[in-house]
């Protein structure tokens, strides 16, 4: 395209991406809005290592520096600086110090996903250890935001939100990341989902899901357990208290309110089921944000 002027000429590449691509960034920069508890800076020496874990929010490490043995769900790497490793909620992982290396400094960072109805985005990467694009640029961003946080917490985690996404445009670029809508051969089952993610705050029990997708109680739970490896009440509870996690994280409400607003009807039970799920109270939980 020219311009009013001889000498210039305005460059479009509108082969640089794909329709495919153009979809994914236009889902990221529009639509995918992570909820960010926690950033965090550390210098760790031996004997530190985090045994294996699972917790309810997706977990970001990024090496400054030093040599760290990352293990998540059975697959095993050592990351150096500039490298990074993005663990979905719930999937087992440990991390500590690779052999020879006696210290490390690396950037931690917690996020939820605001949508519980969709596919987890920190799920669809092609793996999860990744290269940071710029990374000298990428790390001093985070060491930016860990000093904005002292001053204004609000401001970092938004700053945080905007790097993941410009992070995430980055991999959907280099095709390492694509949201992809979950299929399931029993379309039934579907609608299963879309009902329990549509009304998990109201008082429903499984008939009333069974009915919904025009099935007998007893063939429903079968078929469910079948296609997802827990019962529909399991995820009823999960998806109940991954919401409960997400308000606890976001708002100072008291634990009634949550409770009452993660369907739940009794406070006492809601605080029993997190126990169980989360092996901390929701208080506990909450200090654990708050903290980093």
């Amino acid at each position: 395209m020219s311009s009013c002027y001889d000498n210039e000429r305005k460059i479009i590449p509108h082969a640089e991406l794909s329709e495919k691509t153009v979809e994914l960034l236009r889902y990221i920069m529009l639509h995918f809005r992570p909820i960010v508890l926690g950033v965090t800076y550390w210098n760790c020496f031996r004997p530190w290592h985090v045994p294996r874990r699972r917790i309810c929010d997706n977990f970001m490490l990024f090496v400054e520096d030093g040599l760290l043995s990352v293990t998540v769900s059975g697959r095993h790497r050592i990351l150096r600086r500039g490298e990074c490793v993005f663990v979905p909620e719930f999937e087992p992982h440990a991390y500590g110090f690779a052999d020879g290396c006696d210290s490390a400094s690396h950037f931690i960072m917690h996020a939820l996903c605001e949508n519980i109805a969709i596919t987890n985005p920190f799920r669809c990467f092609d793996s999860p250890f990744l290269a940071l694009p710029a990374s000298d640029w990428f790390l001093n961003e985070l060491k930016g935001i860990v000093a904005l946080r002292a001053h204004d917490e609000r401001a970092a985690f938004a700053a945080s939100g905007m790097l993941l996404r410009m992070f995430f445009a980055t991999m959907a670029r280099q095709g390492r990341w694509e949201m992809m809508e979950e299929t399931y051969p029993d379309s039934r089952m579907a609608a299963a989902l879309h009902f329990i993610n549509t009304n998990f705050k109201n008082n429903i029990a499984m008939q009333d899901i069974a009915d919904f997708i025009h099935l007998k109680e007893v063939r429903f739970r079968v078929l469910f357990r079948r296609q997802f490896g827990l019962s529909p009440s399991e995820y009823l509870m999960r998806t109940r208290l991954l919401h409960a996690c997400r308000l606890l994280a976001r708002y100072a409400m008291p634990l009634r309110e949550v409770a009452a607003d993660s369907g739940f009807f009794s406070e006492s039970y809601f605080c029993t089921s997190f126990r169980r799920m989360f092996l901390m109270t929701p208080g506990e939980y909450r200090r654990m944000i708050a903290s980093g």
